[in-house]
């Protein structure tokens, strides 16, 4: 009271420290990126991971040549040996070396058998080194390899690929490109084109139904203002820090607009009900920061502790997420406890009259639905609890590169076309070291190995010096072809005594790519002579997003874990913080059961969706709680208290939730799968959650005693006379 009534008193000079504390956060936009960069991915602590990437070290001739830098392309051409294909082919070279983002290019018309002066189209076509690479299966295509510069950037690749589109499209044909370059570039773009139309349209749809579902039009605003000032705030510390806007991190703003405003919802419904008793606006919001501070600071704390867990996750992009995040609810609720009271305090003209809106139905509903005997809802949930849980142990993590894009967009029919008539576009790679050098055992024992790997599940082919001794190049001669920058970059290095097996697969997704490990493991068992690890940024990839769901798992249970540790020391009874905790639980797990009847896999961004929703539902636990706790203080029996703690705190939860939904329900329509899944699986969850805090909670509640709900069996309400609890 003391404080709010502080806060109050100069409530001019608050508003204006608050103000000036944004735009002093805010200054750091200015040196916000928006990179979209994916390295952040490939780098970790784990030395295994490490040494699975040191072979990228460099560009000298021991260094790789990492494949997000080999960009595919291919298009139809019915004679593709024909005069006219190879002057189109150096036609579509000659575009392609105007442009400082492109390394080298190799095509049928410029590509040599290796170790020969010399060679016609087809003898290359035909060659192991070069099969299924520039010509295709059936020979009714033509494609080839672009080697991009080390630390190319989007821009120069988008201006590459539409020159590159041009040409072909001046012959008539339609140009297919794929490789990690081309859908990194693409999936930025989605990105960004969602950030830059959903955002703004799901921040104008809330708002209007804020203004519709809240009766005072200034009100609504004062609660609006909460979000674009956390925003500022949050990015701008971000820009400050010098991070920017990655793949991952992109999330953060849709994050921030639907988590900021709950808070700032259930202020204005409790300075509405406050000023009703005297008509004081000043006292009201006193007794509205008074009533509210509490509950607000528990559900800020246990969002931060659930973002702030990710800060211990490996991967640097997920721990800035995280801890970003977390910074961005600490922002959230400063601004409402801080904003809001002085500026409600100057707001004293009359509510509207309030017309039938949605809200006030849904809680009458819930209301009417607590006639039903508790235990019915209680066992009903319990029923529903131990399906679901049966169910979701058959969930399965599993992630796939494209799995973020439409099976029928144009990205994914092109690479269909090129993994239809080439190879797959997701090489693994896989670095064989011998003591002494490649001798007649070792190459007998490499030819073996390649052998049994083209056989495995998902293999197109591979590419090694096997492949280059296959096409009777002499073991003499890799030493003066790789000093002559004629072989790849990485094909042998280590002084002759380290190989590279490219083996290009489709994009399998992380349970393919465990059994693929395991099987290479198995099938180099028995080589003696050779020494066989697998590397590069398929393996690391794949360790990383596995690493990063089980840490996302790990926080999420270790949220729980802290969230009912705080639940429980604000309520102090084991029994609320129990109920509480089962009245969140209950829908997460359904929601999982979804998952595994619609063939969604755990993959990083649906376990961010639940660590997002579960912030959300804990948040309506714990304020639907507190007010029937409150009632209860007040002499109301645990069937009234209910229905008070429904009419009053009831309001605001489902005001947030509608708000939440909607705002996610326009991400639906995105073009990155990614997006339309996340603000499925958060919808989904919203409606799960809103349907629990308003029927199992409420039956949980009426079924908890006077000393479950932390109350003696007497209490004082200030000067008021002792009332008997019953």
């Amino acid at each position: 009271m003391a404080l709010g009534a502080a806060l109050v008193r100069r409530r001019k000079t608050t508003l204006l420290l608050v103000l000036a504390a944004a735009c002093m956060f805010g200054w750091g936009l200015k040196d916000l990126e928006l990179g979209f960069k994916v390295d952040g991915f490939f780098e970790s602590s784990d030395p295994e991971l490490q040494l699975a990437m040191q072979h990228y070290a460099d560009d000298s001739a021991d260094g790789c040549e990492p494949p997000d830098r080999l960009l595919l392309f291919a298009w139809d051409e019915v004679e593709p040996f024909s005069d006219v294909v190879l002057d189109r082919l150096r036609a579509f070279e000659a575009v392609c070396d105007q442009h400082a983002v492109a390394r080298s290019i190799t095509t049928l018309a410029n590509a040599n058998v290796p170790g020969q002066l010399r060679s016609t189209p087809e003898q290359v076509a035909a060659s192991a080194t070069f099969r299924q690479l520039l010509v295709s299966r059936l020979g009714d295509a033509v494609g080839g390899i672009i080697v991009l510069q080390r630390g190319w950037h989007h821009e120069d690749l988008q201006a590459l690929c539409s020159a590159l589109r041009g040409e072909v499209a001046s012959h008539g044909k339609h140009l297919n490109l794929c490789g990690l370059p081309f859908h990194t570039m693409i999936s930025r773009e989605l990105v960004r084109a969602d950030m830059s139309k959903f955002l703004p349209i799901g921040t104008a749809v809330a708002a209007v139904l804020l203004f519709w579902l809240v009766p005072h039009w200034l009100l609504a605003l004062l609660a609006l203002a909460v979000v674009p000032l956390t925003l500022v705030s949050t990015l701008g510390v971000m820009g400050l820090c010098g991070v920017e806007i990655t793949m991952l991190t992109s999330t953060l703003p849709t994050l921030l607009l639907c988590m900021s405003v709950a808070d700032g919802l259930h202020m204005v419904g409790r300075f509405l009900e406050e000023r009703e008793h005297d008509g004081d606006a000043q006292q009201a919001a006193v007794r509205s920061f008074a009533a509210l501070f509490v509950p607000c600071l528990l559900t800020s704390l246990t969002t931060i502790v659930g973002f702030a867990s990710l800060l211990r996750a490996d991967l640097r992009d997920l721990g800035y997420l995280g801890g970003f995040a977390a910074i961005g609810m600490g922002f959230a609720f400063l601004y409402t406890m801080l904003l809001m009271p002085p500026a409600m305090s100057f707001v004293s003209s009359k509510v509207g009259k309030r017309p039938a809106d949605p809200a006030a139905m849904i809680v009458i509903g819930a209301q009417r639905l607590q006639r039903i005997r508790p235990r019915w809802w209680i066992g009903t949930a319990a029923v529903v609890a131990v399906a679901c849980t049966w169910q979701v142990t058959k969930l399965e993590t599993d992630h796939r590169i494209t799995a973020d894009l439409w099976p029928d967009s144009e990205v994914m029919q092109q690479l269909g076309f090129f993994e239809h008539r080439f190879v797959g576009i997701v090489p693994a790679e896989i670095l064989v070291e011998v003591d002494r050098g490649f001798g007649p055992t070792e190459r007998a024992e490499l030819a073996k190995l390649v052998e049994r790997l083209e056989r495995l599940d998902g293999v197109t082919r591979s590419l090694s010096i096997s492949d280059l001794f296959a096409d009777g190049v002499s073991p003499l001669m890799l030493g003066a072809l790789r000093a002559a920058n004629v072989l790849p970059t990485g094909m042998i290095a280590n002084g002759g005594k380290r190989a590279r097996i490219l083996v290009f697969r489709g994009d399998l997704g992380t349970i393919a790519w465990q059994k693929f490990a395991a099987s290479v493991r198995r099938q180099s068992a028995d080589l003696k002579s050779l020494t066989c690890r697998l590397a590069g940024l398929q393996m690391v990839g794949t360790a990383q997003v596995l690493s990063m769901t089980g840490d996302l798992r790990n926080s999420f249970l270790g949220s729980i874990l802290v969230i009912f540790a705080l639940v429980w020391l604000q309520c102090r009874r084991f029994q609320l913080a129990a109920v509480a905790m089962f009245a969140c639980l209950v829908p997460m797990v359904c929601v999982l059961a979804v998952m595994v009847w619609f063939n969604i896999t755990l993959r990083p961004l649906t376990v961010i969706s639940f660590c997002v929703a579960l912030g959300l539902m804990i948040d309506d636990t714990i304020h639907l709680a507190s007010r029937w706790r409150e009632e209860r203080r007040d002499g109301y029996d645990g069937d009234e208290s209910v229905q008070r703690a429904l009419a009053t705190a009831g309001r605001p939860v489902v005001i947030t939730t509608l708000m939440l939904l909607v705002g996610f329900v326009t991400i639906l329509g995105s073009g990155f799968r990614g997006t339309h899944t996340f603000g499925l699986l958060v919808d989904l969850s919203l409606l799960a959650a809103v349907v629990s805090a308003l029927v199992l909670l409420p039956s949980l509640l009426r079924v908890l005693g006077p000393k479950q709900a932390g109350l003696p069996g007497a209490v004082e309400l200030g000067d008021a006379s002792v009332k008997q609890l019953p």
